[in-house]
């Protein structure tokens, strides 16, 4: 007798339930003390400032995974709400063109509703520089932000996070919010970045920015399109 799957009553259809507020500050917090390794107690031969941008993605991982996760350094991020954190995990787009679609981190999520497509699910997270080699628009926003809008990741979830490797000068207030004025072109963002009023500032992090995005695609499931996403900016200081 076939599994009739997707006949199935408790299945939950796009978009899947929010991921609520303190989990997403507990994952944030797991981040930066993640980074703070990275800039305190570096592995052998790594350096921070220099390192190409997935070797410090891929050393973010191991910290926050191997180090934070494992030894419990942040309150909350631990097998209570989370299951695993994944690197570069091969994903479906939207409307499966494309089946290697491979976000930079995946945070999974225990307790998370009876149905939800558990490929699909979780905290994606892309991660980038942001420097004088690496401009907002043209790295950050176009081969980074662009994935979560056009359906590549985290087509079935109602929030992403973007996290930025900064140096010099750059901040969200003065580089990202003019960059996003007028971007994507012919459909700005909804709502230009805004401070997370949850979200705290650190001498190696800013205060996780929030913005909110229309998404132009609809679910294959239901042919009804997807509502908007809210993404989360998260800048770290490299210098």
């Amino acid at each position: 007798m076939p599994f009739a799957f997707y006949d199935d009553p408790d299945r939950h259809l796009p978009p899947h339930p929010a991921i609520g507020l303190p989990v997403l500050l507990i994952v944030e917090n797991a981040i930066c003390a993640a980074w703070n390794v990275l800039r305190t107690h570096p592995p052998q031969g790594f350096d921070l400032l220099t390192a190409a941008e997935d070797e410090v993605t891929h050393e973010l991982y191991e910290a926050l995974f191997d180090h934070v996760f494992k030894k419990r350094i942040v309150a909350g991020f631990d097998s209570g709400l989370f299951s695993t954190v994944e690197r570069e995990p091969k994903i479906r787009n939207f409307d499966r063109r494309h089946l290697d679609k491979m976000p930079d981190l995946l945070v999974r999520l225990v307790g998370r509703p009876t149905g939800v497509r558990n490929t699909q699910d979780g905290l994606f997270i892309e991660c980038k520089p942001v420097d004088s080699k690496h401009g907002v628009l043209g790295q950050y926003c176009n081969n980074g932000l662009i994935r979560f809008i056009r359906g590549d990741y985290a087509w079935a979830m109602l929030s992403a996070t973007m996290v930025g490797y900064v140096t010099g000068s750059y901040t969200i207030s003065a580089k990202l919010l003019p960059a996003l004025k007028n971007w994507p072109p012919g459909k700005p963002v909804d709502t230009i970045p805004h401070p997370c009023r949850r979200s705290k500032a650190s001498s190696i992090s800013e205060i996780v920015h929030v913005t909110e995005h229309t998404r132009s695609f609809s679910y294959t499931e239901t042919s009804e399109p997807s509502p908007g996403i809210t993404i989360r900016h998260l800048w770290l200081r490299r210098d």
